[in-house]
């Protein structure tokens, strides 16, 4: 408008209608590019899951817990679900008090789902009721951080549940089918330890 000065004491009226044409046009041409320059539904959902997967052709980094009790059904499924959501591939086995959750993927990731575990997750709460006896009877449950380091190979391709009813050579069994029986031998021993102290 001020470009047009001399113009706009001729003809105010005209002046302003060209300022705003120009104006228009100009935001309608960046309308036109910002809408040339968006993601398909395909290619943002592909983006989307580029981020979340982590480049592991250096490694895989891998942690192991150990859960006492994880009978409550809330805690199985922020376990189940956050593992599944940052595209983490590992077991979790459920066995009376020695549950362990064995969980493969990239630094970032893993670093957010140690938090879960270690901060996130309050373990001594139950959502379930249940009687005051039981309550002080129960000794306190925990989850500790067993193992972590990295590997060359994955051990498992995906992320997976299992429940084991019948006696602990049955889990270590289980976890020999995907070689990673150490883990289990590690679980035991924490458990010892524990139960010493």
């Amino acid at each position: 408008m001020r470009v047009l000065c001399s113009e706009a004491v001729q003809d105010p009226t005209k002046v302003e209608a060209t300022v705003r044409a120009q104006a228009a046009e100009r935001q309608k041409k960046h309308h036109k590019a910002n809408d040339d320059r968006q993601l398909s539904k395909e290619q943002r959902s592909a983006k989307k899951i580029s981020k979340l997967t982590e480049d592991t052709s250096q490694g895989v980094h891998l942690a192991v817990f150990r859960i006492d009790n994880l009978t409550n059904p809330q805690h199985k499924y922020k376990v189940d679900t956050n593992a599944t959501q940052f595209m983490l591939t590992g077991l979790m086995l459920l066995f009376k008090d020695n549950n362990i959750v064995i969980v493969e993927g990239g630094p970032k990731a893993l670093r957010k789902f140690k938090r879960l575990m270690m901060v996130r997750i309050k373990w001594d709460e139950d959502v379930r009721n249940r009687k005051k006896e039981d309550e002080e009877k129960k000794k306190a449950n925990q989850c500790k951080l067993i193992w972590e380091g990295t590997r060359k190979t994955r051990y498992f391709s995906k992320w997976n549940t299992k429940l084991i009813l019948t006696d602990p050579s049955a889990a270590k069994e289980y976890l020999s089918k995907y070689n990673c029986q150490n883990f289990w031998d590690l679980a035991i021993c924490e458990t010892i330890g524990a139960e010493e102290t």
